[in-house]
This record gives structure tokens, C-alpha cells and sequence, in this order.
């Protein structure tokens, strides 16, 4: 960067960053985000607070058109790395909070068993394609040997220390053992090269925590922290004294520093975010620095500093150059926040400076400069060391200057424009070796160098692996394809051999086809979606304005593709997105559909369940979601932020590979466990150590077994263990994992790989974790007649790779198969089983003496089901049964009453599994008969098949946790929020309630939702009545939601409104006060109807409809920006015994309700023969009680069961029906 090594010293620079300092010119600006950029100096200043810089650049930005080169997309990255790392306040995480949280982890399980064996994937080389990105990872520092030209050392911001002995053919490192891999500052002495002097950190984007000064005594092969009086700084240069090798100086973001002492301890000599430090050519006592666009000067080596500002103006940054050539001159180029601003020239030693130029513009992207640039981010400069009127300067490219910084000229361009050589974008440090006066420079992409001036140049990154991985995707049918998207080099395809480069830009998340390997999908930042075919891309599938897309995701906006359709995808961006043709011949006619209505800031994470692909999680930050339904036509989804163990952000959900129940969280440093689909949470942290995690994935090979990728390493847990152990050995230990990814080998578990993007260390492997295994199995049947075939399953824990099964006296004696089928016996006794496990690390042996009977006398256990139960009249009525009897059937009889039945299909009254034509309308029974070689047995099931609705009386309490289970079905129109099962508590039923969410229904006031009931049957009845319970609460005073009901007696063809309500002012609907802030969630009996101060619940006469099939019952909701109503225990009963048709009256309390055996009837008139009647949901009166007159009665209900019923209260004054709960 400058610079130039004179007389022997070795000048080096490198990274570290942040502002802490405000130039003086922008003293009166600063407070003023809106036309000042304070968001640089806010984001590279660790003490300022996370939100408000957020807050600086949103308001920054506002308005203004993002131009290429801004700067924007380097704090969208730091922000995205930072946002999930933040407390709830906004507080930065502390420089050494991981090295601090390890050592504490190591110190509690010091004797606790570690695992893994990590090895490297690279890329080591640079990938082949795209010109401009063809690069490893960053680049923040350059040093040189003092007597070796083949001896290079740089340092990576998120990559460690790395140096090369033959010109950079070949790379090693020895760093990954430190707390931390940021690199940007490096001096070697030269009276010793062995000694070498490393500052940690990265100055220029934060990717890595600094931690000072390191110091090595043997060349880079070991090293100790030296930063004594420094403390965690992120350190952006280092000079060591050219004639009194003890005295070092360091330009640190928390101020000056000076050793004289090699590095022992250090002393501040001056406050500030400093990124330069250079000493004068042949005087050592006059050292030049700057912070931000101030220039600093001293005289007395570094005690003591001047503020020079005769002839400069300030500015966000600046960088220093010199040359021995003449070591009076002195440059200081001064950038605004992105752009060139000018550069200066002093001829006295930097006592004074001159303007030089301010145009064009060298920070930005164009061949002549052009507008923008983010020289905060990329910026250096070098000075010839023979003449001083030529300077390199390194932004976005690399442009020169023949005449002092009078007129400049391109050199290097980012893609290989404008006639020059292609050198990746963005530089961060340019360094002249004094051995062989070769210009090198380091980028965003690796280290090149020119000794011909610019006019060529020469790459050497190979060998650095260095890359920062933000995703990776794992093919699932080829062990050897890894798909990663890297920080500033794109997205490239390791295929076992070498790294293709398939795409170009930042690249994010990406993924193959699980079902087809050609396949492959990459993405840059917000979401825009690359197709790719045997890695080459096809093009553009998504992206907002892409193939009716109309949102724009995160910086890394996540997507998946179905587990087990390659066609299917699906896109979080505010909203989730969904394709059913990703493979369209035409990329342009692949097709989107939005099926959510969450719209929240923009969501960061989506996981799809293995065992049941119609249930799906989607996170944005602290808001998690569930849909159940996810490939349906009419997609619904459930808000379970409510349940959410803690207020942290998610970083990663993972869902059970054979429980669709069970999911796990990530949140910041905690793991939650849910074996209700996230409605419950049960921490299992253990003791892992206080960092961020990154990442799950869950083993399907171990029984339970969760890997964990974190900011120091991987972790391992599974069902045999009580707690995590480090699953990192072989593996950086400041390895920061962004994902974790598992290749299943066809072949058998002793194949599988554990895969781990890091960033800034590229892409590793490791096979995967397993101890000796644990045997253990079951059969499908224990006992059996003679001949039945029994199939057995391995249940052993751990990971076998060999099973060696004995079934003394059994047709197959032996077998060697993990799960044998087909084991029969032909003689009546009792006969033991044995199982045989193992795998490299041990073997176990199960034994269960007299497991398997064979009886001459079990007879059959009858039990069948059918896939549909209930129809309307005029449906083609055809149900499959499914025998699933057991002990060995070998002959079926099926009968039905009436007998108005067809078989079809080619199945008959003998087949196992008949499909049966149901011909009229009816209940019917259904008997089956089935007979094994021991004799018969049949089950009869009354009104089973129910053509023409179901019989009342009818009950729903949603704990079946599915709409469809019972023949309910949602009608959503608009495909936004629409009724959908929840947990909430204090109805008669708690659990399950039926919801419309209206808090969250982003839509303008209007959208109707029905919630359609399935067919019932009201003949032979006269009366009938309909029940249920609610909780609804207002979001504002003034606006209220309604429930409308209709009902169908033709099926839901045609529908008449029989009820409605919505909030007056009087309390008849609302169950709770206005809850504005937040979605209501009922908790407790009083946030529901019919509790003390709450209206009653709804019994509503449709008796109209009593003696008719094919009724349906619709409840629709009315959408006017309220808060959300709850349905529960729906029920439909005659009420034997009640003329409940007269005008009800209010007036009457009950208390308490819920209550267990006595209940107090109060009302506020006096009451004259009075009676109380008992009803239960059935309507069959269970107890009647002539109380005579009064105001306040007693009700004593006895044995009666715990469940809800009607009271009934008749007196000469009023007639009165309440719902009355007995616990």
C-alpha cells in the first residue's frame, strides 16, 4: 500500500479495519445520517451500537439510486454477518468472546472425548470461468523475506497467515490453531526473518475479530499472542524500527500503539481508528499516519503527533505513499466515503501539501473512472521505489500515474476491460518487494504481481485456501458434487477432480437437484436464482421482476428444492414462493406462485420435513411460521412465534428425518427441541460453549444425531449421549461453519461424509461420527401360528455396518440384511432370536431368549380402515378398505348393511383390500370376517360408511391436528391467511383451536374465508342446534372483525346466512380487552365465552334444516383488520328435552365455570319457579332440579363426568340457556 521498503526495512501492510475516529471535516456532519455516510464509521467502530448503524445506512440510502461500486453491498454482507450475532439491545458480540467461550468449553470437559477427522477441499485452485471473478478469497496484507525474493508472506481477512518459498507456486499455513483468522497487518524482522510480527483482524470489512498483535520466533510455523497494553484491536499495520529492531509501531482501531520491547508490551501514544502507519525514507524518527482522511505527523518516532492541514481538506479516508527515490515527497490520497476525492503532495516531509487532481474518479468501476466506488472498503497506494512521480493506486482497479498524481490511467480492470489485463476487483493492499521491485497486489479475490509497471500481470493465488463459503449444497446422488456460493468469487462446483466456476457475482445459496445431478441452482444476493445444467448456467429462473416475482429477498435469500421433486422449489423472500416447473426447456416459462401472506422484513431461513414434504418452517428473525399444507393449491400457515422458547434470532431450523412432529431450532447460541411441530420447546444447549451457531443437520444413520456448526468448530450429539462433544479434530479452530451438508453413500453408512462451508477457510469433509454400535430389535408380530411369515427390524443404536441375524428353528436360520422379511416357523414353541452388530469401532450382541411363539391356537386379530368414511348424497361414493388384521389372514369375508353395495375394480367380498361402490344414500355397517389356519374372527362396525352426512350428534375439538382428518375444508379465495390449526389454551378442550389470524392478514379490508364443516345428516330428526365455543379480541377500538354462518343442504351448492356477529360496542362477540401490539393467543378460560364478564357462547337454531341429509355448516370470517378469532368444540345436537327457541334473556350468571361439582346461578332479578336442566352436548338431559324462587340458586351436579354442557334455566319470568363446564 504506499509504500515502498528502503535501506533493508521491510515495509508491509495489511488489513484490519474501522473507523473510530470522525475526519475533522466531517465533525459537523456527522450526526446528520441522511447526507453524511456516518454508517462507515458506525459499522467498523465496534462499540457502535448495531441497530442505530442500521438506522444511519437506511437513512443514508433513502432516495439515493444504488450504484454499482457503492459500497452498499459491502455493508449488506457485514450486516448480514452481524445481525444474527447481536444481543437483543444491539450491543456487537466482544473481540474475544469465542477464544473466551472455548477456553471456558475446554476447561469444563477437558476429559470429555473429541471426534471428527476434518480435511481441506479447497478450492486450492482458482476455478475455471468467469473473467473479473475468477479468484480464491481476499486478500488484506503483503510482507516479503528481507533476503529471499521467493519467500511471500500475506494475510487473509477470514484466512489466517499464509507464505510461499517459491514465488507463490505453492502456499502453506500454520494458523489454524489460533483463536482467530483475520489477518491484515504483517512486518518480518529484518535482522531475523524468522521473527515475524502478525496484527489480527480485518480493517476493512470486520469479517474476523482482532485480537492485536501475534508473534512468531520461528517463521510462521507457531505462534503466541504479544499485545500486551493493546488489548482485542484490530491491527491495520505494522512497522518495525529500521535500525532498533525492538521498537514496532502499530496503527490499530483503537489508536496508535508503540513497542520497544519486540512486541512484549505496548503503549498508546494516540487515539483514533488507525489504518496507516508509514515511516520516512532514511528517517525513522518522522513516521506519517492517518485516520480516516486526517494526516498525522510526528518527529519523534511515534511519541507524539501533529495534525498537518496546510493544504489538505479532509475526507472520509486516505492512504500514504512514499519512495526512497526521494524521500522528501510525500502523497496522501483522500477518498469521500466511496469516491476519489484527490490526492495531495507534499515536498517538505509532509509539513504541506499541494492538490495534485480530483478527476477521474480511480475508486470506481468504469475504464475512465465514472461516478460511486466504496474506498472505505478497497483502497491502497504504492510508490515506485526508483521514481517518485509514479504511483499505483488500487480501488475497484488499479490505476497509475507517471506524473506525481497530475493525470492517471488504468492498468488493471476488474473483468479485463478497457484493454488492460483483467486483475480481480477490489484492492486492499499494494506492496513493492525491494528484492526484485515486482509490484504486488492484493484483492478481493487472491495476491497478483507486475514487474513490467502494470502493462502485465501474474496471478498466484493458488494454494490459498481462502475462500468464504456463505452456503454449500451437497448433491444427494453423487458424493463428489458440492455446489458453494463464496463472497466476491462467485459460485463454483467442486466435482471431486477440480472447482468449476458456474456463476459469477456474490454467491449465496445454492443447491443440487436432489433426484438429478445435472441440475444445479446458485444465487446472488436478494434472491436472484440461477438455473444450472452439467455446470454450465441456463440463466435467470427467479429474482424480483423474474417470472412474475414481484418481492426481493435478504442478502442470502434462502430456497430449497422438494425432497423428493425435482420440479418443486420453493423461494423465501417476504413471502414464500413456489414453482412446480424449475425445469421448464425455456427458462423464461418457469412459473411462480406467492403462497404465503406473512410479509415480514424478509425471511432468512426455510426447512421442509423429510417425512411429511407438505409441512414446511420459514424464520424471519425472531418470527417462525408452519404450514402443513405447503404443495396444496390452498396453502395455510400457522404463526408459532407465540411458543418460541426465547426473543433471539433463528439461524437454523432443522426437521426430523423420521418424526414429521419433531424440529429443532437454532437460536443465536441456544438448540431448541419441538415434538409437536413448534408448539412446545424443550432446550438441549447442554454445556456447548456462549457462541453463534450457524447451522444444523440431522444424521439419519445415528439415532438422533445432530451436528452443529458454529463460530469456533462442529459439534456432535446423538440419542446414546448426554450432552455434545467437539466433533472438530483436523478442523480450524476459529472456524467460523455457515453450513453443514451430509452425502448419504448407497453403499452403506461407512461411506457417508459430513460436508462444512466455512468462510474465509473454504469447503471441508469428514466422515461421520459413530461409536461402537448397540443392539437391539423388534418383529412385526411376537406371536404367530405356524407358518406365518414375521419380519424383523434393526433398532440397534449407533451407526452398524454388518448385521449377522440367527433364528434357530426357522426356515432361514441366518441372515446377513439389516431388516430380513419373511422368517417363519413351522412347529408350535417358543424360539429366541439373536442379533449381531458392529462397525470398525466395536460389535454387540442382542439376545431375546423365547421372543417368537407359534401357537395352533391364536385365531386372527380383525381390524380394518377405509381412506374416505363420509359423503355427500350424490357422490360416486367409492371407498378402498385396508384389512389390517393381524396374525397371519389368509381368507377375507366382507358384508355390508344394507347390502346396497357394488365391488370394484376387480376386487370381491374375498379380496383382501377391496374397493366398494357405495350405491345409495345411508349409513352403513361394515363387517369383516378373516380367518388364518387357526380359524375366523370378524369385527362389525355400526354406521361406518356415512353416505349423506354424518349423523348428529356431531362434536369437532381440532385434536385430530388436521383440517381433512374429520372432512373440514378452507376456502380461501385470495390465497393469503385463511383459517388454519393452532395451539391455544382455556377452552373446555385445551390444545387445538381453529384460527383466522387478522393481525397479520396483509391485505385491505374485505377478504372472506370459510371454514366448511363436512356433510352432516339431520334425518329423522325435528330440532337441531348448533354450539360452539369462541375467543376473539379487537385490534383497534373502533374496527371489529364478524362471523357470518351459512348453511347447505344440497353440499355447500347453494348457501343460506343464518347467523351474524361482529363487535358493537356492547361486549356481545369480544372475549378480551384490545390487544394492539402483538397476535392475541388465548392462555386461560377467561379469554374465552361463557366465562364471568364475557358474552355467552353462541347456540344457534337450525332446526330449519332437522330431518335433511347433505347439510354443511360454513363459518366465514370477515376481514376488517381486527386481531383474530378462535373456534373450538364445535358441536350440532337436537337438545332432546329443550324448547330452546325463545328469546333469550341476560341478566344470569354461573360461577365458577369451569367448576368441579357445585355452581352458583345468579341473576339479577328475582326468579319464581324456577327450574334447572342439565343437558350434555348430545342433548340427552342429565339432571333436573326445581330450585322454587330467588336471586342466587346452587347447582350440585354429583358423578357427572368432567366435560360441557347446557343449563337450561325456566322460570315464569325468562327462559335462559348458558354453557356450563364441569372439570
Amino acid at each position: 500500500m504506499k509504500k515502498t521498503i528502503w535501506a533493508g526495512v521491510m515495509l508491509t501492510a495489511l488489513l484490519t479495519g474501522l473507523i473510530l475516529s470522525t475526519p475533522a471535516s466531517a465533525q459537523n456532519a456527522v450526526n446528520d445520517t441522511a447526507n453524511y455516510p456516518y454508517w462507515v464509521e458506525m459499522m467498523q467502530d465496534p462499540s457502535a451500537n448495531f441497530f442505530e448503524t442500521q438506522k444511519a445506512f437506511n437513512t443514508y440510502w433513502e432516495g439515493r439510486e444504488i450504484t454499482k461500486g457503492s459500497g452498499y453491498k459491502p455493508f449488506k454482507r457485514w450486516e448480514y454477518m452481524m445481525q444474527p450475532r447481536v444481543s437483543a439491545d444491539g450491543t456487537r458480540p466482544a473481540a474475544d468472546r469465542d477464544i473466551r467461550a472455548y477456553n471456558e468449553y475446554i476447561s469444563r470437559n477437558s476429559s470429555r472425548t473429541t471426534a471428527g477427522n476434518w480435511t481441506p477441499l479447497g478450492p486450492f485452485t482458482v476455478p475455471s470461468g468467469y473473467n473479473g471473478y475468477r479468484g480464491l478469497g481476499r486478500v488484506n496484507a503483503i510482507a516479503f523475506h528481507p533476503t529471499d525474493a521467493n519467500t511471500i508472506y500475506i494475510g487473509a481477512p477470514s484466512g489466517g497467515f499464509w507464505q510461499t518459498h517459491d514465488g507463490g507456486q505453492t502456499w502453506e499455513s500454520y494458523t489454524d490453531i489460533l483463536p482467530t483468522l483475520g489477518v491484515s497487518a504483517i512486518a518480518v524482522d529484518y535482522a531475523n526473518p524468522d521473527v515475524i510480527y502478525m496484527g489480527t483482524g480485518d480493517r476493512d470489512a470486520g469479517d474476523a475479530p482482532g485480537l492485536g498483535v501475534w508473534k512468531s520466533l520461528d517463521g510462521g510455523y507457531t505462534w503466541d499472542l504479544s499485545s500486551n497494553g493493546m488489548g482485542n484491536a484490530t491491527v491495520g499495520r505494522l512497522l518495525i524500527h529500521p535500525v532498533f529492531n525492538n521498537i514496532i509501531l502499530a496503527a490499530t482501531s483503537n489508536g496508535f500503539y508503540k513497542s520497544v520491547d519486540a512486541g512484549a508490551s505496548w503503549v498508546k501514544k494516540a487515539n483514533g481508528n488507525f489504518k496507516e502507519v508509514v515511516f520516512k525514507p532514511g528517517n525513522p524518527d518522522i513516521v506519517y499516519a492517518a485516520v480516516g482522511g486526517t494526516f498525522y505527523r510526528s518527529t519523534d518516532n511515534g511519541e507524539t503527533f501533529t495534525v498537518i492541514s496546510n493544504g489538505l481538506t479532509g475526507g472520509s479516508r486516505g492512504v500514504i505513499g512514499v519512495s526512497p527515490a526521494d524521500p522528501e515527497i510525500v502523497y496522501f490520497l483522500v477518498t469521500n466515503s466511496d469516491s476519489y476525492k484527490g490526492i495531495y503532495r507534499s515536498n517538505d516531509s509532509g509539513l504541506s501539501f499541494t492538490l495534485r487532481s480530483t478527476t477521474p474518479n480511480i475508486m470506481a468501476w468504469d475504464c475512465n473512472g465514472g461516478s460511486g466506488g466504496q474506498a472505505w472498503y478497497d483502497l491502497d497506494i504504492s510508490v515506485d521505489p526508483e521514481n517518485p512521480d509514479i504511483i499505483h493506486a488500487g480501488g475497484v482497479n488499479i490505476f497509475k500515474s507517471t506524473n506525481g498524481g497530475t493525470n492517471w490511467f488504468i492498468t488493471a480492470h476488474w473483468y479485463g476491460g478497457c484493454g488492460v489485463q483483467s486483475v480481480h476487483a477490489d484492492l486492499h493492499v499494494l506492496e513493492y518487494n525491494p528484492l526484485n521491485n515486482r509490484l504486488y497486489a492484493g484483492n478481493d479475490g487472491g495476491v497478483y504481481w507486475t514487474a513490467n509497471g502494470g502493462q502485465s500481470w501474474t496471478e498466484i493465488s493458488n494454494g490459498l485456501v481462502i475462500s468464504q463459503a456463505y452456503k454449500i449444497g451437497q448433491s444427494a446422488t453423487n458424493k463428489n458434487f458440492v455446489i458453494n456460493g463464496y463472497q466476491d468469487n462467485g459460485t463454483s462446483t467442486y466435482t471431486g477432480t477440480e472447482w468449476i466456476a458456474v456463476g459469477g457475482g456474490d454467491g449465496m445459496e445454492c443447491a443440487f437437484d436432489p433426484t438429478d445431478d445435472r441440475y444445479s441452482y446458485s444465487t446472488v444476493y436478494y434472491g436472484s436464482i440461477n438455473r444450472i445444467f452439467n455446470h454450465n448456467s441456463q440463466g435467470q429462473i427467479a429474482g424480483q421482476g423474474s417470472n412474475g416475482i414481484t418481492e426481493s429477498g435478504a442478502w442470502v435469500t434462502p430456497f430449497l428444492i422438494d425432497h423428493f421433486d425435482g420440479n418443486v422449489m420453493f423461494i423465501g423472500y417476504k413471502n414464500v414462493w413456489r414453482s412446480t416447473n424449475i425445469k421448464a426447456g425455456n427458462t423464461n416459462s418457469v412459473s411462480w406462485a406467492k403462497i404465503s401472506n406473512i410479509n415480514t422484513s424478509n425471511l432468512s431461513v426455510l426447512s421442509q420435513s423429510r417425512v411429511n414434504t407438505n409441512i414446511m418452517y420459514a424464520a424471519s428473525g425472531n418470527l417462525l411460521y408452519r404450514s402443513d399444507n405447503v404443495k396444496e393449491s390452498a396453502v395455510t400457515w400457522n404463526t408459532l412465534t407465540p411458543n418460541l422458547p426465547s426473543a433471539e434470532t433463528i439461524t437454523a431450523i432443522e426437521t426430523s428425518p423420521v418424526d414429521e412432529n419433531t424440529v429443532y431450532i437454532v437460536q443465536q447460541n441456544s438448540i431448541f427441541k419441538s415434538t409437536d411441530k413448534g408448539y412446545n420447546w424443550t432446550e438441549i444447549t447442554g454445556t456447548l460453549p456462549d457462541v453463534q451457531m450457524n447451522t444444523l443437520v440431522y444424521y439419519r444413520n445415528s439415532p438422533e444425531g445432530l451436528y452443529l456448526g458454529t463460530d469456533i468448530g462442529i459439534f456432535y450429539k446423538d440419542g446414546t449421549m448426554t450432552d455434545w462433544i467437539m466433533f472438530s479434530d483436523g478442523f480450524p479452530a476459529a472456524g467460523k461453519v455457515t453450513e453443514l451438508e451430509i452425502y448419504y453413500d448407497p453403499a452403506g453408512p461407512n461411506g457417508d461424509v459430513i460436508r462444512a462451508g466455512t468462510y474465509g477457510r473454504g469447503l471441508w469433509e469428514s466422515p461421520v461420527n459413530y461409536s461402537a454400535p448397540m443392539a437391539d430389535f423388534s418383529a412385526s408380530e411376537t406371536v404367530v401360528p405356524a407358518g406365518c411369515a414375521v419380519n424383523f427390524n434393526d433398532l440397534s443404536l449407533g451407526i452398524p455396518f454388518e448385521w449377522y441375524w440367527s433364528f434357530p428353528g426357522a426356515n432361514t436360520p441366518s441372515s446377513t440384511v439389516k431388516n430380513p422379511t419373511g422368517i417363519t416357523w413351522a412347529t408350535e414353541g417358543t424360539y429366541s432370536v439373536s442379533l449381531t452388530v458392529a462397525n470398525p469401532a466395536g460389535t454387540s450382541t442382542e439376545l431375546k431368549t423365547g421372543f417368537i411363539t407359534v401357537s395352533n391356537s391364536i385365531l386372527p386379530a380383525t381390524d380394518f380402515s377405509a381412506d374416505t368414511r363420509v359423503f355427500c348424497s350424490n357422490d360416486n361414493a367409492i371407498v378402498q378398505f385396508t384389512d389390517n388384521t393381524a396374525y397371519c389372514p389368509e381368507s377375507w369375508q366382507w358384508s355390508f348393511e344394507p347390502a346396497d353395495v357394488t365391488f370394484v375394480n376387480g376386487t370381491t367380498e374375498n379380496s383382501q383390500h377391496p374397493q366398494v361402490s357405495f350405491n345409495s344414500p345411508g349409513n352403513y355397517t361394515v363387517t369383516l370376517e378373516a380367518a388364518n389356519v387357526n380359524g375366523a374372527t370378524s369385527v362389525t362396525r355400526e354406521q361406518y360408511i356415512q353416505v349423506g352426512g354424518v349423523a348428529i350428534p356431531f362434536g369437532e375439538d381440532w385434536e385430530s391436528n388436521s383440517l381433512q382428518t374429520n372432512g373440514w375444508q378452507a376456502e380461501n379465495p385470495d390465497n393469503k391467511t385463511t383459517w388454519s390449526l393452532t395451539q391455544a389454551q382455556g377452552s373446555s378442550s385445551p390444545g387445538n383451536a381453529i384460527m383466522m389470524n387478522f393481525f397479520d392478514y396483509a391485505s385491505a379490508p374485505g377478504p372472506r374465508d370459510r371454514l366448511i364443516s363436512p356433510p352432516l345428516n339431520l334425518e329423522g330428526f325435528t330440532a337441531a342446534f348448533l354450539g360452539f365455543e369462541h375467543a376473539y379480541v379487537r385490534r383497534y377500538s373502533q374496527i371489529t372483525d364478524s362471523l357470518v354462518i351459512y348453511l347447505s343442504s344440497d353440499c355447500g351448492l347453494n348457501w343460506q346466512r343464518v347467523f351474524a356477529i361482529g363487535e358493537d360496542g356492547s361486549n356481545n362477540f369480544s372475549t378480551h380487552a384490545v390487544v394492539d401490539t402483538g397476535l392475541f393467543v388465548p392462555a386461560l378460560p377467561g379469554d374465552w365465552c361463557g366465562n364471568p364478564g364475557n358474552p355467552s357462547c353462541f347456540l344457534i337454531d337450525i332446526s330449519q334444516w332437522a330431518g335433511l341429509n347433505d347439510v354443511r355448516i360454513a363459518f366465514e370470517s370477515v376481514h376488517r383488520r381486527g386481531n383474530s378469532l378462535y373456534l373450538d368444540n364445535i358441536y350440532v345436537t337436537d337438545l332432546v328435552g329443550s324448547d330452546i327457541r325463545i328469546n333469550p334473556v341476560s341478566g344470569i350468571s354461573v360461577f365458577p365455570n369451569p367448576g368441579k361439582n357445585v355452581f352458583n346461578i345468579l341473576s339479577e332479578t328475582m326468579l319464581t319457579g324456577t327450574e334447572l336442566s342439565l343437558y350434555n352436548v348430545y342433548g340427552k338431559k342429565m339432571l333436573t332440579r326445581n330450585v322454587g324462587n330467588g336471586q342466587q340458586f346452587t347447582l350440585q351436579t354429583g358423578e357427572l363426568p368432567a366435560g360441557i354442557y347446557l343449563l337450561s334455566i325456566t322460570s315464569r319470568e325468562k327462559r335462559q340457556q348458558l354453557k356450563l363446564i364441569i372439570e
